[in-house]
């Protein structure tokens, strides 16, 4: 499980957004949306959570919060006389990227740890999904479940006068000022993050022509991170558009911890551990496929609250697979919903990265978060039920 070939598809997606932030791509593409906002409150919130699910879709969601956080609490401050961050609208700046990011990290299979995770025990099951696959059983739920999110962390803003804030047009104005022209390392390196996007997407296309018919999502995110050590900055000197000082800064931990949750899950399987307790659900006999989805999806979420997405679906997945199996019931059925369920947790800090980082900005008060992020639970796990249960 340590050499599976979504650990290869992460690491190679790592590289590529280790790229995009060493030229700061992503910080254009986020002001560059942000600007469009024209400092209202309600409308600013909404573009920041725009930037934050772009990005959020192709890089980690925990870092597309880290590179926002800052800017939005900069947005915050330019609304207060004393320079300190407008707590209201700080809040659901904060909230709104942290829950964007989240939720819009479901859209690809590289956009959430959890999405590589389903995707390699699809593909060792002997039923994999495409990427573009992926892409339409997943954004349909984004579209829906993200004004949502939008509208609830927005709702103490929409008793405020809506006037435009001419401080925080020129807090990101200033920002987006201060990158400069597109350089081109940002433009090479939007290329290259360009054709491996598109190459993911035409995949299957693609295998179709014969000398790349075992070209696989693995095999499309290490190439395009190779392009990276080959393809010049553009500023001389030999520069690369990545070197090894810099890809070795990854996140190689992640890799590991994917590692052992993939053997987890195996083990899981192979000592019938998962069919015991698969086999104690489906005795649950008065439930139909409907209501083994509405069970699974909700018990889902509510672990995902208090433990790792990623070790709380290394462990349902075999558990799913047993259920299935006993049920008669297609894999993905039942699978994908809890996939898509382990990412949404809202409630609590140490949920998810992205909700630990708006908590310790100092703008988000525990029953805020707590508030809302029971609402878009809920919102969460309907909508999940309502499209992937029919």
């Amino acid at each position: 499980p340590y050499a599976d070939p979504i650990i290869f598809l992460f690491i190679g997606g790592f590289m590529l957004a280790a790229a995009v932030e060493r030229w700061r791509l992503h910080e254009r593409i986020a002001l560059s949306i942000t600007s469009l906002a024209g400092g209202r409150p309600v409308a600013l919130v909404g573009g920041f959570m725009l930037a934050a699910a772009a990005i959020s879709m192709w890089i980690s969601n925990t870092a597309t919060t880290l590179m926002l956080a800052p800017i939005a609490l900069g947005a915050a401050r330019a609304l207060s006389a004393d320079n300190k961050p407008d707590i209201v609208l700080g809040g659901a700046l904060l909230l709104g990227v942290a829950h964007a990011a989240t939720i819009a990290g479901i859209g690809t299979p590289v956009g959430s740890p959890t999405t590589l995770i389903a995707m390699g025990f699809f593909e060792r099951a002997g039923e994999p999904i495409a990427f573009t696959d992926w892409m339409a059983r997943a954004i349909p739920l984004i579209l829906v479940i993200l004004p949502i999110a939008w509208l609830l962390v927005c709702a103490p803003l929409f008793r405020r006068p809506v006037t435009a804030s001419n401080a925080v047009v020129e807090v990101i104005r200033t920002a987006l000022q201060s990158l400069g022209p597109l350089s081109k390392p940002e433009f090479r390196v939007g290329v290259i993050f360009g054709v491996v996007a598109r190459a993911w997407m035409f995949r299957v296309q693609l295998n179709e022509w014969p000398p790349l018919a075992k070209l696989g999502d693995s095999s499309i995110a290490i190439l395009g991170a190779l392009l990276l050590f080959l393809v010049p900055s553009g500023r001389g000197a030999g520069e690369k558009l990545i070197d090894w000082s810099r890809a070795e800064r990854i996140p190689w931990g992640i890799a590991i911890l994917f590692g052992g949750g993939l053997s987890l899950a195996a083990a899981m399987e192979a000592t019938g551990l998962a069919q015991w307790i698969g086999a104690w659900i489906v005795s649950l006999e008065t439930l139909s496929t409907f209501g083994l989805i509405a069970v699974l999806v909700i018990t889902t979420i509510l672990i995902s609250e208090l433990a790792s997405n990623v070790a709380t679906l290394t462990s349902m997945l075999p558990v799913v697979a047993a259920v299935a199996e006993a049920t008669g019931t297609p894999l993905q059925t039942l699978a994908f919903p809890v996939a898509i369920a382990a990412s949404f947790a809202f409630m609590l800090p140490v949920a998810t990265g992205p909700n630990a980082i708006a908590f310790s900005s100092g703008v988000v008060t525990l029953k805020r978060m707590l508030v809302i992020g029971f609402a878009l639970n809920l919102a969460a796990a309907t909508a999940i039920i309502g499209f992937l249960a029919v």
